[in-house]
């Protein structure tokens, strides 16, 4: 049920930002859209870390449930106020909902968790999966459903896929492992005040050097992303002549990067995470870049060129992670950095909108730009030891 909840979920979420920018775009109110993109991507800055606290603090499935269900209903309440044409309301409402965003992604990797180690190890497999799965499709769901069902119809199946995923979830296990309980037990009365919790996630970021070096080279390739997903319906509309067609350039970067997760884990190729980061990430600048070429074919090849720079971007930021993540704060890092490279993207998509004023041309060299500038930090979280037992398996899984 677990999985099921978690697959529902972040299939949803990655329909949700298409979703919202397609009813927008129907409405010939593309910088609404983006407006929107962009603040529930921001507002998740302050709504991941404060979610990894109370969910690492927790001892039942409500914290996660909870938030599952305002994520789903902000966004009922974002197309219901975008259709009314509510257009100040709708931006307090993207704010609202943004904060219980990271919930798809770090809680839910918080509760697939279980004491036998058989087990664990794969729900970390499907974890790690998930993501490209929801991105392959998820967009291609978008499309499908905005042909088929018009402006309206994207956002209702994310709706309701969300819905799933806030159903599955009262089965869910986010607090301690069994093999946690008696430290539960005995830290029970002396636990430390939710702002030292929040405060020590924080620091074990910032202070370990691996850790805070791919977090930061994360955060500034994803302010490039965004900008590149706000501009996937006008490249669509562009290359293809509709921007639904946006949702197959998404379904083509997913799978390629499903494909080259596979090749990475048959070579093992996860052995220095850091090397991986930095050519993933220059590997994603290269096929930005390469949508500046005004041509359907090049247009999918600069696709499969981002989808394989993708896939290992994720699967080495993932291994760092594990490797680095103090384990009572384990949760909390995950949610954290979702949430900073959530807020980065969001930022990135607010800044598209001014920049596609001066033309497409230079939002898509801003986009490139910032990729080369990740590549370039993501060098400094240097390779230098050893992989951990769990990263190994986390790499082998992927």
């Amino acid at each position: 049920m677990p999985s099921t909840g978690a697959l529902a979920s972040r299939v949803g979420n990655e329909m949700a930002g298409t979703a919202v920018l397609l009813f927008a775009f129907a409405e010939s109110s593309r910088g609404e859209g983006a407006a929107v993109f962009g603040l529930l991507a921001v507002a998740a800055a302050v709504g991941g870390p404060l979610l990894g606290v109370w969910i690492d603090r927790g001892r039942s499935a409500a914290p996660l449930t909870l938030s599952l269900v305002a994520f789903t209903l902000g966004l009922v309440a974002i197309g219901a106020s975008m259709h009314a044409g509510q257009d100040h309301l709708t931006m307090v409402l993207a704010v609202a909902t943004g904060l219980f965003g990271p919930a798809v992604a770090g809680g839910w990797s918080a509760s697939l968790t279980s004491s036998d180690p058989q087990k664990a190890r794969r729900l970390v497999v499907f974890d790690a999966s998930s993501y490209s799965v929801a991105g392959l499709v998820g967009p291609a769901l978008a499309g499908v459903a905005y042909a088929v069902g018009g402006r309206a119809a994207p956002l209702a199946l994310t709706v309701a896929l969300l819905a799933i995923g806030s159903m599955c979830a009262p089965w869910a296990h986010p607090g301690p492992t069994p093999s946690d309980a008696v430290a539960a037990v005995d830290a029970r009365t002396s636990r430390p005040h939710p702002l030292s919790d929040l405060r020590s996630g924080m620091l074990a970021i910032v202070r370990q050097p691996r850790l805070r070096w791919a977090t930061t080279s994360s955060c500034i390739a994803f302010f490039g992303f965004g900008i590149f997903a706000v501009m996937v319906p006008s490249i669509g509309a562009a290359r293809f002549g509709s921007p639904a067609a946006g949702s197959l350039i998404l379904s083509v970067l997913a799978g390629a990067a499903l494909v080259s997760n596979a090749v990475l884990a048959r070579r093992d190729g996860l052995g220095r995470p850091a090397a991986v980061l930095t050519a993933s990430t220059a590997a994603i600048a290269t096929g930005i870049a390469m949508l500046l070429i005004n041509n359907p074919a090049a247009t999918l090849v600069a696709a499969v060129i981002v989808g394989a720079g993708d896939g290992p971007q994720l699967a080495s930021l993932l291994h760092i992670r594990h490797a680095e993540a103090p384990q009572r704060l384990r949760t909390q890092i995950f949610t954290t950095g979702a949430s900073l490279k959530i807020t980065a993207s969001g930022l990135g998509a607010l800044a598209a909108v001014p920049l596609m004023h001066h033309g497409m041309a230079t939002a898509i060299v801003t986009a490139a730009v910032a990729h080369l500038a990740g590549a370039g930090v993501a060098v400094m979280a240097r390779d230098n030891t050893p992989a951990t037992p769990f990263a190994r398996l986390l790499g082998q899984a992927r």
